[in-house]
């Protein structure tokens, strides 16, 4: 599977303790997206199953899956919710798919079969959604399984991680007004959502 990038610990993706694993690639390019840097193809990681679960902590409670699009990858994506539903793991999956468009890719009524969460929708900038876990108001949060209640996706939040070279890294969904003032400090971030 082509990864752009692995977060081994965010307490804003989702419930609990989890690791965020983005998938590399995505043709839907939906104006104003966080990860345009997530969209090119020939960019990320190859990395096996294996690879990919040896990243895991032992702590988390779940995975939160985002992108690019991870069902434009669905062989890989089916092979990893089958491994993390082996593991008691809790799965949310971000997508630009809306759930209807989900039952006609290869393997996508399969892959829901394994997920507890599924928030679907293309993101639109000008519904652009100030609370909770999704990009824009026409985006709907899934609850596929008994595992989580719909009042957990609720909150919204941002971490901002500094790595020693002083690269900044933030996951959530941060606001325009602060994206601003990052810019207008001169503070350059990649943004995983």
């Amino acid at each position: 599977m082509r990864i752009h990038s692995f977060t081994p610990s965010t307490y804003v993706n989702g419930p609990g303790k989890r690791a965020m694993i983005h998938f590399q690639g995505c043709t839907l390019k939906c104006p104003g997206c966080f990860n345009t840097n997530t969209h090119s193809n020939d960019q990320g990681k190859e990395m096996s199953l294996d690879e990919v679960l040896s990243l895991l902590p032992s702590d988390i409670d779940g995975v939160t899956i985002s992108g690019g699009e991870p069902f434009l990858q669905p062989s890989s994506l089916l092979q990893l919710v089958q491994a993390l539903r082996q593991m008691c793991l809790s799965i949310v999956v971000f997508t630009g798919f809306y759930r209807e468009e989900i039952l006609k890719i290869n393997y996508g009524p399969h892959i829901l079969d394994f997920i507890d969460v599924l928030i679907d929708g293309r993101f639109n900038e000008a519904k652009k959604e100030t609370t909770g876990l999704r990009g824009s108001s026409n985006q709907t949060i899934h609850i596929l399984t008994k595992r989580h209640l719909a009042e957990e996706f609720e909150e919204r939040n941002i971490e901002v991680t500094i790595n020693a070279e002083g690269s900044l890294t933030m996951t959530g969904f941060p606001s325009t007004d602060l994206l601003r003032e990052m810019r207008l400090m001169g503070m350059r971030s990649e943004i995983k959502q």
